[in-house]
């Protein structure tokens, strides 16, 4: 028997403090600080090691990180909810955007919204899409965003059957909402 272990830079975890005046649900977390970003994630979430899947993630590069939901029994072999980070090689957010609408149509996926956010003080598009694979209809939450103008951008990229999209929706929002650069230039 081989046991592999993975070690991770740095992760905490905290109850999500619950907001007495709304229906926010309380989502307990860990936090992830490494490869100059930190954000939060549900706690109970697993990081996926296999990080080459062009078929879960699109074109290169590969995601610097990502986790997915094991509730259900699931494993990796066998993931329906992730989210994953990539940085990317673009000089653009709008260059960002124009490839991957390019990829999403090449492989037959349709954009359903689009507007402009920002995330922690950064310039962010959020775009949502859908496809169906293996007879399931599946909805991804992408989040564009640009770190450092001309220099650093990266996805955040959001990944569920439509039919748990409203109740995993409050998880997505905790790792975006959360998402930051360790010392921001």
């Amino acid at each position: 028997m081989i046991a592999v272990v993975i070690f991770y830079p740095s992760f905490h975890v905290h109850p999500l403090k619950s907001n007495k005046t709304s229906n926010t649900p309380v989502i307990p977390y860990k936090t992830y600080a490494g490869n100059g970003i930190t954000f939060k994630y549900p706690a109970d979430w697993k990081p996926i090691s296999d990080l080459h899947s062009p078929s879960r993630w699109g074109s290169n590069p590969d995601p610097i990180l990502a986790f997915y939901d094991p509730s259900g029994n699931h494993t990796e072999a066998n993931i329906s909810t992730y989210f994953y980070i990539k940085q990317l090689n673009v000089n653009s957010l709008d260059e960002q955007l124009s490839r991957y609408r390019h990829d999403i149509r090449e492989i037959g996926q349709t954009e359903v919204s689009e507007r402009n956010i920002t995330v922690n003080g950064m310039k962010a598009v959020e775009l949502i899409k859908t496809w169906h694979a293996d007879g399931i209809q599946y909805q991804a939450l992408t989040v564009h965003i640009e770190a450092v103008p001309g220099s650093r951008y990266y996805r955040i990229g959001c990944v569920t059957p439509l039919s748990k999209y409203n109740e995993t929706l409050p998880k997505f929002k905790l790792v975006i909402n959360s998402f930051k650069l360790v010392n921001r230039p």
